[in-house]
């Protein structure tokens, strides 16, 4: 890949500037990445310190090491989530500091540990961290995920390439679906942006109370919003709705509200393969009554999703996200095996927490939010359903209809 450095630089650049939107004397946490991302890391350190950054602390991990301690450890030491690590992680919030997840891992790297005991470490570590997740999705810290390639992805995106080649391919896909150039880093994102708030802008004039979404593969699913809910896409903003701006996915394509935990009802298909604690889950089928998930299959990693559902909450909706078929990133043609990036190319659900930060209103108490119909929950798992035959309807605060998309795309 020609000018590597520069363009590594540049894409240090939008993660710190419009990701976290990091401003000077503010801390960098990254939250959650690889060992072998260090090479770039180093990159991300150096030029968060010459923003002005406080201080930057990484916390690593290596998937292979995380293997052998779900593989071999007692399910009563996985069940166990030390002190001292939810203090290393959460304590920061208090601090002013800006949240980073940057991942490279491999998407199957956790495959063949026992589904009880992946479902056990995962569910007790996402627990420990359920009230900085809710600061995040109310939008009182400032938070991004960012991914960088690693040879296992790499070869698994470009399983006929080289390495070397494999990881210059995947590095030049991020690049491109982060609209990264040689001579800069945010000049194509903040013009993307700006398109995206145009769709925003025509939803939300709409008055959208609720969606009903149906395309050929047998998904038919009505959705309710929460009350006071709105549409937000590509930028949001800490604390709503004028703080300072940040981006919490980078890449993003997807225009996004937040349903109502109990309005969900009918059957909906997963069209993509998606990625769950190191593990795939691929044709996926569930069925909602009354918001919550009633039947469930998948052809690939059943046994995953019903370690997901075992959390009572994560039976439930709490993401709704307008993706077009025709995205730059679906236009790629690359199944990435990374939700991150999948989600950008296809209209997705989530199971799991909501986001309260398009629910308008002064209280930001959790009972608050909660009787406006917002899903609290430890988990958050994204899944694609769109697909190029998608129609959705909206009904309207005034009990009109408005026909949103069309043949997958939007219409309005």
């Amino acid at each position: 890949m020609e000018n590597k450095e520069r363009l590594l630089e540049n894409y240090a650049e939008l993660i710190l500037k419009r990701g976290v939107g990091l401003r000077a004397g503010q801390i960098l946490v990254v939250e959650e990445t690889s060992v072998t991302a260090i090479e770039f890391l180093r990159i991300l350190a150096k030029k968060a310190y010459e923003l002005g950054a406080k201080d930057v602390v990484i916390h690593f991990t290596d998937q292979q090491l995380t293997k052998i301690r779900l593989e071999h450890a007692k399910m009563e030491t996985l069940s166990e989530v030390p002190d001292w690590w939810v203090e290393a992680r959460t304590s920061y919030a208090e601090k002013d500091a800006c949240f980073l997840r940057l991942n490279n891992d491999a998407p199957d790297g956790l495959r063949d540990v026992e589904d009880v005991r992946l479902a056990t470490w995962k569910n007790a570590t996402s627990a420990t961290l359920k009230d900085l997740s809710f600061l995040k999705k109310d939008n009182r810290v400032k938070w991004s995920a960012s991914a960088i390639p690693g040879e296992e992805w790499a070869m698994k995106v470009f399983p006929d390439k080289t390495k070397e080649d494999a990881m210059d391919a995947l590095w030049e896909a991020i690049l491109k679906c982060c609209y990264v150039t040689e001579e800069s880093g945010v000049d194509g994102w903040d013009k993307h942006i700006n398109e995206m708030l145009e769709n925003v802008k025509k939803i939300n004039n709409l008055g959208v109370r609720g969606l009903h979404l149906r395309n050929g593969l047998g998904t038919d699913l009505t959705i309710e919003l929460c009350d006071d809910t709105v549409f937000v896409g590509g930028i949001c903003h800490c604390p709503e709705p004028d703080g300072e701006l940040f981006a919490p996915n980078i890449p993003s394509e997807e225009i996004l509200s937040t349903p109502h935990k109990y309005k969900v009802n009918g059957v909906v298909y997963s069209s993509m393969p998606f990625v769950h604690a190191g593990n795939i889950i691929d044709g996926m089928r569930l069925v909602f009554k009354d918001g919550k998930v009633v039947e469930y299959s998948a052809e690939v990693g059943e046994d995953v999703l019903a370690g997901i559902l075992e959390d009572e909450s994560a039976r439930y909706l709490g993401e709704i996200a307008l993706v077009p078929f025709d995205s730059p990133i679906n236009q790629m043609g690359i199944l990435f095996y990374n939700t991150l990036f999948d989600e950008n190319a296809s209209c997705h659900l989530a199971l799991g927490a909501g986001y309260s930060d398009m629910i308008l209103g002064e209280d930001r108490s959790m009972e608050a939010l909660e009787r406006k119909g917002l899903n609290i929950s430890a988990l958050h798992v994204d899944f694609m359903f769109g697909t190029e035959d998608l129609a959705c309807i909206a009904t309207c605060e005034d009990g009109s209809q408005a026909e949103i998309f069309r043949d997958g795309k939007f219409c309005i």
